[in-house]
């Protein structure tokens, strides 16, 4: 210890400490002046000096969704991915599309979320995702579409899927994106211009790739460009597409392609209603039965033709010899290209399709029987199509309205209540095409995720490039909203299955999980960072996904 030593200057007096120590090279010690603080007049003790560096700043940030999110994303690969096919920028895209995941923001507010919780620190990012910064970024990846191309590869890659499901929504906006967006069918029956986005989602319904359309393109078009896209990315998996995309044309495409599918039929074509007549008499038979994820069903099968009709196709069956031109219809079903045709009769879709019809002619029949109108026939148009389908009425001479019940569409509703009819690529059996039927909807699923959960309804930039990259970004929080989501489903089967003890996650939706993980903050500044309490709905979530359980107190980001 050195020896303290005074000075006064202008009547104050002021203490140091005075230490000595040899330098190497140097023949006398060096001495260390250190000040300590002002000397008290009254007391002779010395007052300790004042720092002048302010007190650092102490933050509150969300901790416990991002480290969850975290996990998540490394389970899937998704940082790895992003990094390898977008050197220098993966992270930004990151940490964007886990701002997303915790709160669907507009792109100009994402900084907010990045600075109020520990995305920053956990991914390493540098800079400030700022709306300038995260215009440029939705550019930089709108723009990259190779980039893109390769991360769809390594995610299809990374999947073992069987099946792939392909379907189109359409996304309105308010500018025309310089042509992008168009007049089209607008799946969300708005009247504003928009593009559609065509995506592709695995068995798990986890999304792997995606195409930013012109808004009228149509639909052959997109499951031409898509299937193609998706055989060069090495997805050889079995596509499941929505009704939406049954056509001759289209399904010849398929066949043409070589591509194995799986297709519900819109049962409009005359060859289709005529194979469905047939089934009524042969799934009379014992044969007929079938058994698939515990429900009872009725099938027949049946091969059916597609040919050239013109410049169309159509449909084609074979005929019994003793039909009128027969042979000419065989012949041309012998050269067509060959499907298979399951028509299928569901008991329980056929008490809900006969419940659905009689429950609405039952309100008509309560709301207008024997009521007077001034233009009836006007109320009548008024009526829904599908409800005049089944009703007819009729006015009497004192002018009282009579529902009258169709007795063809009755009959007609009875045969074919329950039925549907799956179109599938040669060699498909029964099992494979229930089992690739029962994922048809998970993409429908995944566009209401996009829609209502992560704001994804309206394109709130006239930049065709830009929008496409807000999509990207959109798109890989859809992965990780999607996996949770398969999570807390599969959690509550088994729960359910087992009868155990339900937890905290039992119930709940993705949005639930992230608000009570929200709970779960770090407090400090940089290098010094102290948990808040740990609830036990938290704890129980951690455990869930397979992580340590957070204890309060002093922890280590980054």
């Amino acid at each position: 210890m050195g020896s303290i030593f005074y000075m006064e200057r202008n009547g104050q007096k002021y203490a140091y400490e005075s230490t000595s120590r040899r330098v190497p090279g140097r023949k006398n010690p060096v001495t260390d002046k250190v000040y300590l603080g002002r000397v008290d007049p009254e007391t002779g003790k010395i007052i300790p000096k004042e720092s002048r560096r302010p007190p650092a700043e102490i933050y509150a940030k969300d901790y416990g969704n991002v480290v969850v999110l975290d996990h998540i994303q490394n389970e899937l690969g998704i940082l790895d991915d992003l990094k390898q096919s977008f050197p220098g920028i993966g992270g930004n895209i990151m940490g964007a599309a886990m701002s997303q995941v915790i709160d669907a923001t507009s792109f100009d507010d994402i900084h907010y979320i990045i600075d109020g919780s520990i995305i920053r620190e956990k991914l390493k990012l540098r800079g400030s995702l700022s709306p300038a910064t995260m215009s440029d970024l939705s550019e930089d990846v709108g723009t990259s579409l190779s980039s893109m191309d390769d991360f769809f590869t390594r995610r299809i890659g990374r999947s073992s899927s069987a099946f792939y499901s392909l379907d189109l929504t359409s996304v309105s906006s308010y500018s025309d994106m310089n042509g992008w967006a168009e007049w089209g069918h607008n799946r969300d029956e708005e009247e504003l211009k928009q593009t559609n986005i065509a995506m592709v989602t695995d068995s798990d319904g986890i999304p792997v790739m995606f195409r930013m359309l012109p808004g009228s393109i149509a639909d052959i078009s997109v499951m031409k460009c898509t299937v193609e896209d998706m055989t060069g990315m090495g997805c050889g998996g079995r596509l499941v597409m929505d009704r939406g995309f049954e056509s001759a044309a289209n399904i010849n495409a398929l066949l043409e392609m070589g591509a194995e599918f799986t297709v519900p039929s819109n049962a409009k074509a005359e060859p289709i209603k005529k194979l469905m007549s047939q089934a009524i008499s042969d799934m009379k038979g014992s044969s007929a039965y079938r058994y698939h994820e515990g429900r009872a069903y009725k099938t027949a099968e049946y091969e059916l033709g597609i040919v050239r009709n013109g410049d169309s196709y159509e449909y084609i069956v074979r005929v019994p010899q003793n039909h009128k031109d027969s042979k000419e219809n065989n012949e041309r079903f012998e050269r067509s290209h060959k499907l298979r045709a399951f028509v299928v009769y569901d008991p329980k879709k056929a008490s809900d399709d006969l419940n659905a019809v009689i429950s609405m002619v039952s309100d008509v029949e309560l709301k207008y029987e024997n009521t007077k109108h001034d233009d009836a026939d006007k109320v009548y148009q008024a009526l829904p199509a599908f409800i005049r389908k089944y009703v007819t009425f009729s006015v009497d001479a004192d002018s009282f309205v009579h529902v009258e019940r169709r007795q063809n569409s009755f009959t007609f509703a009875d045969n074919r209540a329950g039925m549907f009819v799956m179109l599938a690529s040669e060699g498909t059996s029964w099992d494979l095409m229930m089992s690739s039927y029962d994922v048809r909807d998970w993409v429908e699923k995944a566009f209401d995720v996009y829609k209502n959960d992560i704001d994804g309804s309206r394109s709130r930039t006239g930049d065709p490039d830009r929008a496409r990259g807000r999509f990207f970004i959109k798109f890989i929080a859809l992965i990780m909203r999607i996996h949770i989501q398969n999570a807390i489903r599969e959690h509550d089967k088994e729960v359910l299955r087992t009868k155990t003890k339900k937890d905290s996650v039992n119930g709940k939706t993705v949005n639930e999980i992230v608000r009570t993980l929200n709970t779960l903050m770090a407090v400090g500044n940089t290098g010094d960072w102290k948990l808040t309490a740990v609830s036990k709905n938290v704890r129980e979530i951690f455990a869930f996904f397979g992580l340590e359980e957070p204890k309060s107190g002093q922890i280590l980001i980054g």
